[in-house]
């Protein structure tokens, strides 16, 4: 008889547990999306909210904001993000009093440089030029160029970091190679391998 209720506390227990595991993932799935549809809407300000603080010991909050409203609001460069998601949520670790958790995310970008691309020989050799560099870091098969529009359409998969005291909220960063010098800065090594 005592055997029954030990048995279902340890269900009670393993079901609570499996919950709080899905509620935290979920809250930083739902603070992701916010964070990216904040850049979607180029409210940078407020999307500046939802990057790691430790990245701003190295690049200050108000010149990052600056440089991602020169960079999307440039004349010559037209871009437009949809069909976010994400695509899979890890396990959070606890390392150095901070939780952190790495998710993978898709979306869909639209870009356009300069005015008109289909003019000129040297514009075509350009356009192939950026073609394939655009496929090398995306990979061949996501990128894909329209003459009549000027369009690049590129399909982009990223790893994220996400950090959080609590588990309630939380902070990102994207991992790109290009930012390899400054992750390896704020970013525990174990979860860059």
């Amino acid at each position: 008889m005592k055997a029954r209720p030990l048995i279902i506390l340890v269900i009670v227990c393993m079901w609570f547990t499996d919950a709080i595991a899905q509620d935290y993932k979920k809250t930083a799935e739902q603070q992701f999306m916010h964070y990216t549809n904040l850049i979607v809407k180029k409210d940078f300000r407020k999307a500046a909210d939802f990057i790691i603080e430790d990245f701003y010991t190295l690049i200050p909050r108000e010149q990052m904001i600056t440089a991602m409203e020169s960079i999307f609001n440039m004349p010559e460069f037209d871009y437009q993000i949809d069909s976010a998601r994400v695509l899979e949520v890890g396990e959070a670790r606890l390392i150095d009093s901070a939780h952190f958790l790495k998710l993978q995310y898709s979306n869909i970008l639209r870009m356009k440089f300069g005015t008109d691309s289909t003019q000129t020989d040297s514009t075509l050799a350009e356009n192939e030029f950026l073609t394939l560099t655009l496929q090398s870091k995306f990979g061949e098969p996501n990128v894909t160029y329209n003459k009549a529009t000027g369009y690049y359409t590129i399909r982009s998969i990223k790893d994220v970091i996400a950090k959080s005291k609590n588990l309630n909220e939380w902070k990102f960063i994207v991992m790109e190679e290009d930012k390899m010098p400054f992750l390896k800065k704020i970013v525990p090594k174990e979860l860059l391998e």
